[in-house]
């Protein structure tokens, strides 16, 4: 039975996808390799791919393949998120990688928008221009800080006009 050649593709595109895939030792490798560390307890920015404002990595292993935040790949790697859990950015930046009281904890969803809620940001982007500002911001914080930690680039393409050391917000 002929598919046709469009269902050929789609079929050879298709991976077993399996949201428990522990990480491999080459994820874990490349992920590290795409972190960039502020000194002292500055955040950790991840240098890697980014969707809708956070990063993203995937791995495979055994033609199965997992995709997860980068947040929460930090989170999967220190043994900090439990089922249902979520990572929570205390730090305020989404690329932020550090699993550290001051910067991303495993939380719940609701402890999660309490908190966004008090630092005067919200959960969810309902308007899709500011979707792409927080995109555009990630994009912008990853490419200023991926040849190495600049403060100056970093606190430009943050949008931040507060001095280095206080959070940003969204």
């Amino acid at each position: 039975m002929d598919l046709g050649p469009q269902t050929q593709a789609s079929a050879r595109r298709s991976r077993p996808y399996d949201p428990t895939l522990p990480p491999t030792g080459a994820a874990i490798e490349a992920f590290w390799s795409r972190v960039v560390k502020a000194p002292g307890n500055g955040c950790w920015i991840w240098t890697g791919a980014v969707s809708d404002g956070y990063g993203r990595i995937s791995w495979r292993s055994s033609g199965v393949s997992r995709t997860e935040y980068a947040h929460r790949f930090a989170l999967v790697i220190t043994s900090e998120l439990g089922d249902g859990a979520i990572g929570e950015h205390r730090c305020n930046e989404p690329l932020c990688v550090r699993v550290d009281p001051a910067h991303l904890i495993a939380s719940t969803q609701s402890a999660n928008l309490l908190y966004a809620v008090a630092c005067g940001r919200t959960g969810i982007i309902r308007n899709l221009a500011q979707r792409h500002d927080r995109q555009a911001r990630s994009l912008a914080v990853r490419d200023a800080v991926s040849g190495g930690w600049d403060p100056d680039a970093y606190s430009r393409a943050s949008g931040n006009a507060a001095p280095l050391d206080t959070p940003p917000l969204f």
